[in-house]
């Protein structure tokens, strides 16, 4: 139910029936993109309004002063967050210091919130889990549960200041990270009504079931994180939401946690699109980006000279700080023997960083900006903090460009109503599955518009051509949808074997095992099945074998044959493979695809799949031309930025004897496709005439010796302008062809 399928193959393929007929016999909606639609992969910038961000006030605050009015930015800012659209208010837990210290107890200040709130949810950000009886803490917020009739979460956070801990010193660090998660278990078992045993005094265990009983009947758990991948890998595996801020890692950081956190999530059963991402922002919107600047310097730089750690860190990446001899890395240096100019400039340099590049700051444009960036890495919400010193009047009237933010970035996006990319296309209809070939592929993943939509899909099938892993990869950088490898051809009624692939690790991914009702065999010359490991011919059976080719009886007999181990007819794919002793198939390209190198027998599927290895390289194609000397491999790939031709060569002579490694490799913008959108192998173009790769000015020759020479050189290689100091090999010679001169 809901599912939509976006068609990219042409009406004359043969898998458009499958595409067509299979889907809507399912229920499925059926997108199909025109001719002229399937290749434009989109059309420009795309707006991701539609994808919701929900935004919370965060508050955390100097303590300086007492009095009534040290929570009236607490209780007002509430009220107008209550008003305007956010979604919660979390504060925070700090001990012991005035950097935070109104705020020793969450669910005190939280109960505050919840007084003088109606839509709110209140939360705890962070509860220090480790400081604190399990039972209190599942008590205090049963009652906050109730005042907000089910509107509580609990960011948990494993603490860090070691004098914390006099509280309760038994969980002082190292202890306190295990005693967090064991915290979270046994919290979520009281908030369901279930007896939790803790020792009494003579060691002897009791059980509890809390008091005032919630009103919510799961506890909305988050970990709280710094940046370390592992934590957001424990909080997937555990299922509890994240909450993490910019505070010494970038924003491309947190997207590749995301993704860690994402992964743990599905493998520990739980869908991603069910749990939450918030990310704390310091923030501060004015009318211009320059007084918006003014107003948050003093306090952001206060804020940070309060935490030493990030001072080191902004120290170590300042390029004017000189850092000091034997230290290796920021936690070392010692601050104290910084001057106040060297401390001034550090943090000024910290600021800038962070004003432009990880906080909300500026103006209502520059705050929109901001969150369509968050969107396209998953985050779910943004935590505003907003009490980090600036003068409270300024803060209030400051949250008024943050709710027009927050109407802006939630507004119905509206396409283009002539954009029919396939960017558009996905996000149009809501797609949820997408079968393509690898190079189709290639192109979605080479494009950030398409990018951003594969994040939408739910199911990839990619099939057609080899699948490299290099592709797999990159797929998954960018959508957490399952990806299915199809094999098979035409002849067997579209697919024969699939493959669920979990990660990029094989240069080209395993096609895998039979689908339902077909066989598969591995076959050498004499129709002998080939032993694990040994490459053989494929040959498929079963009901999807078609009776042959239709008034072509003498390419029926060769292709189709008696099935010598079953009933009906084996059909020969020409394809080679080998299994693997998990029993999964993997190709190793076309039988007819061998070509002969000066005598030896090449195969191009393997220089491929390690050229699209190579750094900086998106998609490759190994061809063998025929030149005035003989045939000679020449590579193709298109790259994410500028490649090194001899470079690239070099690596691959690592790996493989001179023979396979291409005499050329040129550097394509696109790699040609034909209608069905593969790889158009005869439409690559040839290699431009190279120039020699002496770059001093050329010597006269010297005898009509020399002139002769070069132009028997210029014919068997094609290359032109051969000057003296050329090496005939390295400008792509052989032996063969040093006889042949």
């Amino acid at each position: 139910a809901g599912a939509v399928w976006l068609a990219v193959t042409s009406l004359s393929f043969d898998i458009s029936v499958l595409e067509l007929f299979w889907t809507l016999a399912r229920g499925f909606k059926v997108v199909l993109a025109g001719d002229e639609s399937r290749t434009l992969v989109s059309n420009g910038p795309i707006a991701i309004s539609d994808r919701k961000m929900d935004f919370n006030l965060m508050y955390w605050g100097n303590d300086d002063g007492v009095g009534p009015k040290k929570y009236e930015l607490l209780l007002e800012g509430a009220k107008f967050a209550d008003a305007h659209g956010f979604n919660a208010v979390w504060t925070p837990e700090r001990h012991f210091h005035a950097f935070g210290g109104p705020y020793p107890n969450p669910s005190v200040t939280g109960a505050a919130v919840a007084a003088v709130t109606q839509n709110l949810a209140v939360r705890a950000g962070s509860c220090v889990a480790p400081l604190h009886h399990p039972a209190r803490i599942a008590e205090e917020w049963a009652v906050i549960d109730n005042l907000t009739n089910g509107r509580v979460g609990l960011a948990i956070a494993s603490g860090w200041q070691p004098d914390d801990f006099v509280l309760r010193p038994e969980n002082t660090p190292p202890a306190n990270k295990p005693a967090m998660y064991a915290a979270i278990d046994q919290l979520r078992a009281l908030w369901r009504g279930e007896p939790v045993e803790f020792p009494k005094q003579d060691g002897t265990m009791h059980a509890v079931i809390t008091q005032p009983r919630p009103v919510s009947r799961e506890l909305p758990v988050w970990v709280t994180t710094a940046g370390n991948p592992q934590t957001w890998r424990e909080a997937g595996e555990i299922g509890a939401n994240v909450l993490t801020h910019l505070l010494g890692q970038s924003i491309d950081e947190v997207a590749d946690k995301i993704k860690i956190y994402h992964q743990a999530l599905r493998d520990a059963g739980h869908d991603p699109a069910d749990f939450t991402v918030t990310l704390m922002l310091h923030s501060f919107l004015s009318d211009t980006r320059e007084h918006a600047e003014e107003i948050a310097r003093g306090p952001m730089k206060d804020y940070l000279r309060a935490a030493a750690a990030l001072i080191k860190q902004y120290a170590w990446a300042f390029p004017a700080f000189k850092r000091p001899e034997g230290t290796t890395n920021a936690f070392d240096l010692d601050l104290e023997g910084l001057s106040d100019e060297e401390l001034d400039a550090i943090l000024e340099f910290a600021f800038q960083r962070y004003f432009n590049d990880s906080g909300l700051f500026g103006t209502v444009a520059d705050g929109v900006a901001r969150v369509e960036e968050l969107k396209r890495i998953g985050v779910d919400e943004i935590a505003c903090l907003i009490d980090y010193g600036i003068d409270p009047a300024l803060v209030m009237e400051g949250l008024k460009p943050l709710a027009e933010v927050l109407k802006l970035s939630n507004a119905d996006g509206a396409l283009d109503a002539d954009d029919f990319s396939l960017a558009a296309q996905i996000i149009r209809h809501g797609v949820t599955h997408l079968q393509c070939t690898p190079s189709m592929a290639q192109m979605l993943v080479s494009n950030d518009e398409a990018r951003m939509a594969l994040g939408r899909i739910k199911h990839l099938m990619i099939g057609g051509e080899a699948l490299p892993g290099s592709l797999v990869k990159g797929l998954q950088s960018c959508t957490g949808a399952t990806i299915q490898n199809m094999y098979g051809p035409t002849e067997t009624t579209i697919w024969s074997t699939a493959q669920m692939v979990v990660d990029g690790e094989d240069a080209v991914a395993p096609i895998g095992t039979p689908i339902a009702n077909t066989q598969v065999f591995v076959l050498d010359a004499n129709m002998r099945p080939q032993p694990i490991g040994i490459e053989g011919e494929l040959w498929i059976g079963g009901d999807g074998v078609t009776q042959g080719y239709w008034q072509r009886d003498a390419m029926t007999a060769e292709r189709f044959v008696d099935n010598p181990f079953g009933q009906g007819k084996l059909y020969r794919t020409g394809d080679l493979a080998a299994w693997d002793a998990q029993g999964v198939l993997h190709f190793s390209g076309r039988a007819d695809a061998q070509v002969k190198i000066r005598g030896h027998r090449i195969e191009l599927g393997e220089i491929e799949a390690l050229l699209a290895e190579q750094p900086g390289v998106t998609q490759a194609v190994v061809i063998a031309r025929e030149t005035s000397g003989g045939a000679q491999l020449v590579g193709y790939i298109t790259a994410s930025g500028p490649v090194n031709e001899e470079a690239v060569k070099g690596k691959l002579a690592q790996d493989l004897p001179a023979i396979m490694v291409p005499s050329a490799i040129v550097t394509l913008d696109s790699m040609p496709l034909t209608p069905n959108k593969k790889i158009d192998r005869k439409a690559l173009p040839a290699p431009k005439p190279r120039q020699s790769t002496t770059t001093s000015a050329p010597a006269a020759a010297a005898s009509g010796a020399e002139v002769a020479i070069t132009q028997v050189w210029t014919a068997l290689l094609g290359v032109a302008d051969i000057r003296r100091e050329d090496n005939f090999f390295v400008l792509g010679g052989h032996s063969l062809l040093a006889v042949q001169a």
